[in-house]
């Protein structure tokens, strides 16, 4: 099933993960595992997954990659910050009525419905102060954006927040990329395309020393594992990526 989102307006454009800024028609894809956006601007149309932007923006709202389980999705971006918060189709719909939390560090918790108070708890438990006013049900699932608001503050004043650790590269993890991706290219599977994006997002990560999210490497082990005669390349690289 594809889901498009489009726009005409000029002020619509797309953000590479080159830094680049595209405008004019901008059309979101969605597809079984990863997300795309297509933009056309005159006769030139150009799609990237949504491994190769950093941004999407349609008619003032903006769109940021994120990983949901195995599916790295385009999702609508509705407050940011240390713990930011994120709209999603969920599966068959065409409406952003799923909603996603993502911290800084890299945790993430779908809002709960059932349970909301046990869940929420548990994932804020580093901000104390947020985490009583949930259990005591000061604030409840209606005020989220006031929880997310409360728990932001609190984690700017204890200034405890730190970024990831920089994954330490050397020029035998690029030689192990460059070698998987002459392999996949040497082999038909239907994820071929999306093992290669994935494969060439994380080597740019690598070249410049920056740190491999685990949506990368986990959505290149789902888009590998069913063809056997990479599971050792694939292995490899993953144990240097963890080095």
């Amino acid at each position: 099933m594809l889901i498009a989102i489009s726009a005409n307006a000029q002020t619509n454009y797309v953000i590479t993960s080159k830094a680049d800024t595209l405008y004019g028609k901008v059309r979101i894809l969605s597809y079984d595992q990863l997300d795309r956006v297509q933009v056309e601007a005159g006769k030139k149309k150009e799609i990237f997954t949504a491994l190769q932007v950093l941004s999407v923006s349609i008619d003032s709202q903006v769109y940021k990659p994120v990983q949901y389980e195995k599916k790295i999705y385009l999702m609508k971006q509705v407050k940011s910050g240390y713990l930011s918060l994120y709209a999603f189709r969920m599966e068959n719909q065409s409406s952003y009525d799923g909603r996603f939390l993502v911290k800084l560090d890299g945790s993430t918790l779908e809002l709960p419905n059932i349970t909301f108070k046990k869940w929420m708890e548990n994932f804020l438990e580093d901000c104390k102060s947020t985490a009583a006013k949930i259990k005591s049900g000061e604030l409840t699932k209606k005020d989220i954006e006031k929880i997310i608001d409360d728990y932001n503050d609190c984690m700017k004043n204890q200034g405890t927040i730190t970024p990831p650790p920089l994954v330490e590269t050397s020029n035998e993890t690029l030689q192990m990329i460059d070698s998987l991706m002459k392999k996949i290219d040497a082999e038909e599977f239907p994820s071929k395309k999306d093992a290669l994006d994935l494969l060439r997002d994380i080597q740019g990560k690598v070249s410049k020393n920056e740190s491999v999210p685990n949506y990368l490497t986990e959505g290149l082990k789902s888009y590998v594992s069913s063809v056997p005669a990479l599971t050792e390349d694939l292995n490899k690289l993953l144990g240097l990526l963890q080095k």
